[in-house]
Order: C-alpha cells, then structure tokens, then sequence
C-alpha cells in the first residue's frame, strides 16, 4: 500500500489531480484509459473501467435520460 498526497488542481472550469507515475503502475493504469469514479462516505475510489460495465453503464446513462419520466411513474 502507498500512501501519498497530492494537490487537486484547476483544470478550465474542472478541478483535477495529478497522478505520480509510481502510482499509475501501481495501479496497472495508463495515460489514456478510462477509470470510473466511486463515491462512498466521503472517499473517492477510482477504478479501471473495463470495456462491458462501461458500455452498460453509457446504455443505463441514455436510457435514464430518455425514458425519466416513465421510470418516475414505474417507480410508483
């Protein structure tokens, strides 16, 4: 385990932090590659995507979007 701090950073109108190479290796992660973002009492875990949750996951996204108002009434 590594632990190390870091500064979040203004990125246009995003904030971002900027990962150390020692901890994109220890990751098995590269400049490039998607990660998706989980937020849990506070903490934010970032983990690799891979290829078939994303693509659920962009489906779920569209879906949601399109269909909301029909979700709301199923939901009742």
């Amino acid at each position: 385990m590594m632990t190390i701090t870091v500064k979040l950073t203004k990125q246009g109108n995003s904030t971002g932090v900027r990962l150390p190479k020692e901890v994109l290796e220890m990751a098995g992660l590269n400049r490039g590659d998607e990660v998706t973002l989980e937020v849990t009492g506070g903490r934010v875990t970032l983990v690799k995507s891979e290829a078939p949750y994303s693509a659920a996951m962009s489906a779920y996204e569209e879906c949601r979007a399109r269909y909301s108002k029909t979700l709301e009434e199923l939901a009742k």
